[in-house]
């Protein structure tokens, strides 16, 4: 049988784990993709109670910590960004070796 290999879990900053903890409650992002006015801009945040900084998102992106989906408002393209399994997991093991 065929496993494959584990990767490994990488090592984020209290600032990335406390926003990836505010994605696993059921928070997500919407980043505006389309060319226009609203290009690069971040909806969603508000209810986030640290400090956000978009090269968090870049991070977790980075690490394949962050699940995408795309979606239309108003004819304008955003991407829906939410946290992943392998995020999920991440901060599981980030609780257990905090208890430790």
């Amino acid at each position: 049988m065929m496993t494959s290999p584990t990767l490994s879990m990488p090592k984020l900053t209290d600032e990335q784990l406390e926003f990836a903890q505010w994605l696993s409650k059921g928070n997500s992002l919407f980043l505006c993709s389309e060319i226009c006015s609203d290009f690069g801009k971040v909806d969603g945040i508000a209810t986030f109670n640290g400090h956000f900084q978009k090269r968090t998102l870049f991070r977790l992106k980075r690490e394949g910590l962050l699940t995408e989906s795309t979606a239309f408002e108003m004819g304008i393209r955003w991407q829906k960004l939410t946290l992943n399994e392998r995020g999920k997991q991440l901060l599981t093991n980030s609780e257990v070796k905090t208890d430790a």
